[in-house]
């Protein structure tokens, strides 16, 4: 991992909203390589991220794992002991380094958030959530970057909504391959957990990614598609925004906000693949790390942001449906047979089965796959063995 990767690992690990462990998971490094990194941050700051020749072995302000672990055992068998009750036992037992009372505090109020927000979140409709990280991540794309050796790549950028922090940025293959692209959105959920919903540019069709979200439990928003612009339209699309309704903005706000952020990428000469990646980092990290932004009232994106409680799945869950419900198995083409209509929902579905539900209006059904609705079928629309297509939706 790169610089702006560790220093986002550690200050991670320093906020302690989960246990270490799960922390270095997300990585995908051991906990030794973690503590190694976080003793150089504790000992040397930022300079400490940067391999060096010479380095502190130890970092002296660090309460061992062990000790912490059994200021944590004594808590929970003695939940009306104080710090200082707790630090008296230890030194009794003769444990070292002994933690004052404070540095105790501090390891229980930590504590005590994790299980706070843990307690908080689970359980709750996502809906209950949108107002907090990992409701949504937006997914959106710069134009296509020409790099030395006529290599061309397309800048990938993953937000949290919520919090503004930048999940991930990639420099994908020109033309946004979905095997490259699922791959990329695979790292990202097994290290920062799932969000409830992910917003993508428009497809003409639902695509085996957007079947694998769902599956994996994420509600779909699709949203117009649209490319970081030349910086004449940025101007004038920016001169022109103060002038919409609020309900006109969202989309627009997003392109605009992009386009800002990769504008350093796009230099008048062709740079190398390498020095693309290094610059996409830069940009990525004054973002989550840097100055307060008053969207977030003078906060960073990273003081707010904290890894999701819901876990990336090693296996998609099969599907289920209830015993009662109508169900439809969808062709090689892409289609279902209901009651004497072809419904064609895409050939991402083939092979998968749908469920249908009657609305409150007659002679119309919600068409749901893995508890995601699709869209609504009109039988009353269309003919006897005519094939009608449902249209690209999203809930």
């Amino acid at each position: 991992m790169g610089m702006g990767m560790w220093r986002e690992f550690v200050v991670l690990a320093e906020k302690g909203d989960e246990p270490f462990t799960a922390v270095c998971a997300r990585f995908g490094v051991s906990r030794k390589t973690g503590y190694k990194w976080l003793n150089r941050f504790r000992a040397e700051g930022e300079a400490g991220l940067v391999e060096q020749s010479r380095r502190p072995k130890t970092s002296p302000h660090k309460t061992p794992e062990h000790v912490a672990d059994l200021v944590l055992d004594l808590r929970r068998e003695n939940p009306d002991w104080s710090a200082a009750r707790i630090s008296a036992e230890l030194k009794q037992q003769g444990v070292m380094p002994l933690p004052a009372p404070s540095t105790i505090d501090i390891i229980l109020r930590r504590r005590r958030e994790a299980a706070s927000l843990q307690a908080a979140t689970q359980g709750r409709h996502p809906d209950t959530l949108r107002f907090e990280p990992n409701y949504r991540w937006v997914l959106s794309f710069g134009r296509e970057l020409k790099l030395a050796g006529g290599v061309v790549r397309t800048p990938a950028l993953v937000r949290d909504e919520t919090t503004n922090f930048i999940v991930g940025a990639a420099l994908l293959p020109a033309g946004r391959p979905e095997e490259e692209l699922t791959g990329f959105l695979g790292l990202l959920f097994r290290r920062h957990g799932l969000p409830w919903r992910v917003a993508l540019p428009a497809p003409r069709a639902h695509t085996p990614m957007s079947v694998w979200l769902m599956r994996a439990g994420l509600g779909i928003d699709f949203v117009p598609a649209g490319s970081m612009m030349p910086e004449t339209e940025h101007q004038q699309l920016a001169a022109r925004l103060a002038a919409l309704p609020s309900y006109q903005r969202a989309a627009l706000e997003e392109r605009l906000h992009q386009a800002d952020l990769l504008h350093p990428l796009y230099e008048p000469r062709a740079i190398p693949e390498n020095q693309a990646k290094a610059l996409l980092e830069q940009i990525r990290a004054p973002q989550n790390f840097g100055g307060k932004q008053e969207a977030l009232q003078q906060r960073s994106p990273l003081s707010l942001y904290r890894p999701s409680e819901r876990a990336m799945p090693e296996k998609l869950p099969e599907l289920a449906y209830a015993p009662e419900a109508e169900i439809r198995l969808v062709s090689e083409k892409g289609i279902f047979t209901f009651q004497r209509r072809l419904v064609h929902v895409g050939r991402a579905f083939a092979g998968l089965e749908v469920e249908l539900k009657p609305t409150p209006l007659a002679g119309h059904h919600f068409v749901f796959f893995a508890g995601q609705m699709l869209g609504q079928v009109d039988l009353t629309a269309a003919e006897m063995d005519e094939t009608t297509s449902l249209p690209l939706h999203a809930f």
